[in-house]
This record gives structure tokens, C-alpha cells and sequence, in this order.
């Protein structure tokens, strides 16, 4: 028999914890004392993101046919995809409608059903309460990150050869998301990044360098990664797909980056 006292408590937990979120990000937004973009990690840190670091380098990327290397300046990646416990606090800041979760489940969950423009307003609240330029990572950087940056140890699949290992995919996944970084990290500290959501990125289709939000009249953008339904493909983290910047799937996520 379950315990319905067990079942009440964590509900208490979880409403406790976004309520907890939600009003910081008021305070935030409000300006109240102590709450200044000299305390921008604070946010950051009580929402659970992880900042991990990413050395400048340069590498050659698998979209490339001429060899040309690419060439990455210092950033910051988080080590996980948003997450709904993240978005929601977003939704709750700003009174955006959540996204539904499929059934599955939210709390530490990478959030789904987002599309581009949906991924960019999360970049642009978090960076206005912050004080810090969040964004979408560009294509190149986000190759770069999952293949270890300068740290690669040449990994078919982002962390490890063993798709399982780092990822979660239609082998292992009982065909949902599973909560993030419960999978092997790579060398950056970096998870799920061949399996568990595609995930946006900056970059419309035959630019790799946009830090800056898409044209006017651009419809498709560029995903990353693999997803909970797919197979753990020979491709490893190296496999790209364009979709008009208004899809919204359960396959679909994304994380954020930002400048050293």
C-alpha cells in the first residue's frame, strides 16, 4: 500500500521549492537589496544550474568537407539540459504557459515541448535577472563542448564509447526522458549530450557562429545531440538536424551558455 503521508510530503517539497524560486526571481527582478548582478550566481545556483567551464581551442568540425578548423573562444556551457524544475521557475517569474510534460514527470527532467523562440525567452529572462548574457551555445560550440574540447580523449559518443554509458536512447530509455546527468559525464563535466533530448541551438542552418538571434524571415534552426527515441547512433554527439525554430516535440529540449 503506498503511503499517502510519503506522497504528501513531496508534493510539499516540490511546491515549497518552486515557490522558494519563484519569489527569488522576484526579488531579482524588483531589485531588492542584496539582489544586484553582483550576486548573479546566486540565481543561478539556487535554480541548479551548473556553470562548466570551456577552454578556447579549435578543432575541425564534422559538418566541415574542407578541413577547415574552427576556431572556439573561452565559454561557459551548463552541464545539464534546462530542466523543467528551471523552466517552470521561468513560467512562474513571467506567467508564460508551461509546456506539457508528456506524463512523465517534471522536477529534474529536461524540459520538452520548447521550441527556438521558447528557448531564446528562457536565455533572455535568466539574463536579465542575472546581470549575465545567457544564451543559446552556437553549433561549433556545442560540437566542441561534447567532444571533450581541448580535454577530448577522441570518444565516439560524448563522455565514453558505450552509448549507453552517456546517454539515453531507445535502447535503455523505456521510450521516455529520464532526470538529467544520471548518465556518465564527458571530460567537461557535461551530460546527456548524446541522448536524452535533441537540443536547440543558436545557428541557422549554414552559419556556425551566431550568438546573436536569427533573422527575420529564418525558419529553421539547428538541434544537437540525440534523443531518448533514437538509437544510440555510430555518429556519436556528432549527428545534426534542422527544424522550423516553432517545432515543439517531447524530443526536444536544450541547454545554455554564456561567455566567460
Amino acid at each position: 500500500m503506498v503511503s499517502t503521508i510519503g506522497i504528501n510530503r513531496k508534493i510539499s517539497r516540490s511546491v515549497r521549492a518552486r515557490t522558494f524560486w519563484a519569489m527569488l526571481v522576484m526579488a531579482y527582478a524588483l531589485g531588492a537589496p542584496g539582489c544586484h548582478a553582483g550576486s548573479n550566481q546566486s540565481l543561478a545556483k539556487n535554480l541548479g544550474i551548473r556553470w562548466m567551464e570551456v577552454d578556447a581551442g579549435a578543432f575541425t568540425m564534422s559538418s566541415c568537407t574542407t578541413g577547415q578548423r574552427v576556431a572556439i573562444d573561452r565559454f561557459l556551457m551548463s552541464a545539464t539540459e534546462v530542466t523543467f524544475d528551471q523552466y517552470d521557475a521561468f513560467c512562474d517569474a513571467t506567467g508564460k504557459q508551461k509546456p506539457d510534460d508528456n506524463g512523465w514527470g517534471r522536477g529534474s527532467r529536461p524540459v520538452l515541448n520548447v521550441s527556438y523562440d521558447d528557448a531564446v525567452e528562457f536565455c533572455q529572462w535568466l539574463s536579465k535577472v542575472t546581470g549575465s548574457a545567457v544564451r543559446l551555445p552556437n553549433e561549433a560550440e556545442w560540437e566542441y563542448a561534447a567532444g571533450g574540447g581541448c580535454h577530448s580523449r577522441g570518444y565516439i559518443h560524448s563522455g565514453g564509447d558505450n552509448s549507453d554509458e552517456v546517454s539515453w536512447n531507445e535502447t535503455n530509455s523505456r521510450n521516455q526522458t529520464h532526470p538529467v546527468g544520471r548518465k556518465k559525464p564527458n571530460e567537461l563535466g557535461l551530460f546527456d549530450m548524446s541522448g536524452n533530448l535533441w537540443e536547440w541551438c543558436a545557428d541557422w542552418p549554414d552559419t556556425s557562429s551566431s550568438e546573436s538571434p536569427s533573422p527575420s524571415g529564418v525558419v529553421k534552426h539547428v538541434l544537437r545531440g540525440n534523443s531518448f527515441d533514437n538509437p544510440g547512433s555510430r555518429s556519436g554527439y556528432k549527428l545534426s538536424v534542422r527544424l522550423d525554430k516553432d517545432s515543439r516535440h517531447i524530443n526536444i529540449g536544450f541547454r545554455i551558455a554564456r561567455s566567460k
